[in-house]
């Protein structure tokens, strides 16, 4: 379980900051009066990311953890 957990936040950290570089090369273009609510949804985005894929890789690395012992 300790070591599903570690997959599952290093792949959530890796792919987050891939999103956020993302999220900052995109909302560059975002027109000034909307630059707030784009940086607060970025950053919600970036956070329900980090959250959802913690979760899914850590599940999916349990499980093929378990299927490799005999």
């Amino acid at each position: 379980m300790r070591k599903a957990s570690r997959i599952g936040r290093l792949a959530a950290i890796v792919t987050t900051l891939l999103v956020v570089g993302y999220l900052l090369l995109t909302l560059r273009g975002v027109a000034p009066a909307w630059q707030t609510m784009a940086r607060t949804v970025g950053a919600v985005a970036a956070v329900a990311w980090y959250l959802l894929t913690s979760r899914i890789v850590q599940r999916i690395a349990l499980e093929w953890l378990k299927s490799r012992r005999p």
